[in-house]
């Protein structure tokens, strides 16, 4: 009997990933304002409104590191979605040397791009004179806003990191950092400042040149997530007795907590499952009173993946879907 009832399980489990995909959304962005970082101990230099920026070191005795910074705006996903993959393309029009790795790294504070535009395009490393509002090597708003570190304030673990070499397009592919990257910036707009660009800072000659917003060939964002509130969840004939909420945080990588209400005293089962319909763990089972119920799903030793929480009380069963990312 229990085996039919965990098959029962695993089968219902997939219907409801077939429709949690079926219901993916996507959206390709365009940065809503980048800039390069030279450096420089005044901050006299930016490039606000210029064709290109700049990641890595030249080959000059001094001034010699580019930082690029570019932001996406991603008000357009609805409150209370989740991300589920994140992709972030550039085109590279200019190097002097081959393969350098160039790293990704959430940047903690606010910036500005405002109008410097650096003449000679073409040219190997063009910058102009810092304008009011730019961000410069010290500055994240020129003249009076600076970093906390010269170079920019960014988290020092890189979200993702890509190999370039010659011209073309490069894509820094989805990993869970960068998921939970935009997922932060979903649920709360004002952490959104965007990725600080940085390459192979140890080596001579390793800079590289990226189109920006204001050429022809502009960064893409690609993510695809999960609108709120995608049915995953059976009917019930009394609905109104037993209320499973959303998870948060979702995606996770420690823990997630999950609230169940209820109407009035009911004996609850809730357990958590893989994708593969395997019980994970049993998070409540027994009589409870009436109100609202918290619940926690530790990590552990947990792979990443996709779970679902299953509350089963009387006729009623719920499912939520929760992401874990390392």
């Amino acid at each position: 009997m229990k085996r039919l009832i965990r098959s029962g399980i695993a089968s219902f489990l997939m219907c409801m990933i077939a429709l949690s995909a079926a219901a993916q959304s996507e959206v390709m962005l365009e940065p809503s304002k980048d800039n390069t970082l030279y450096q420089d101990v005044e901050g006299a230099f930016s490039n606000g409104a210029g064709n290109h920026m700049f990641a890595g070191r030249t080959n000059e005795s001094t001034n010699f590191l580019r930082r690029a910074l570019v932001h996406f705006d991603v008000s357009q996903i609805p409150a209370g979605s989740t991300a589920n993959t994140v992709e972030l393309t550039m085109r590279m029009s200019r190097a002097i040397s081959g393969a350098h790795s160039i790293a990704l790294h959430r940047v903690s504070v606010d910036w500005g791009e405002s109008t410097s535009d650096a003449p000679g395009q073409e040219g190997g490393n063009p910058r102009a004179a810092a304008e009011p509002g730019d961000a410069t090597w010290i500055h994240t708003f020129s003249p009076s806003s600076n970093w906390q570190t010269a170079g920019g304030d960014f988290e020092p673990s890189a979200s993702a990191t890509a190999s370039v070499a010659g011209v073309g397009n490069y894509t820094w592919t989805s990993t869970a950092a960068l998921v939970s990257d935009v997922q932060q910036w979903v649920d709360n707009a004002s952490s959104n400042f965007g990725w600080i660009v940085i390459g192979a800072e140890d080596i001579a000659t390793s800079a590289k040149r990226f189109d920006t917003r204001e050429s022809t060939s502009p960064p893409q964002l690609r993510i695809q997530y999960q609108p709120p509130n995608v049915a995953i969840e059976e009917d019930s004939e009394v609905p109104q007795l037993v209320s499973l909420r959303s998870t948060y945080p979702n995606p996770f990588r420690q823990a997630t907590t999950i609230e169940y209400e209820l109407a009035e005293p009911r004996n609850v089962v809730l357990e958590v499952y893989d994708t593969l319909g395997r019980l994970v763990e049993t998070l409540a089972d027994g009589v409870h009173s009436a109100g609202k119920h918290v619940a926690v799903l530790s990590a552990n030793d947990l792979p990443a993946g996709v779970y679902f929480f299953r509350l089963e009380s009387g006729e009623t069963t719920r499912y939520r879907q929760v992401v874990l990312t390392r």
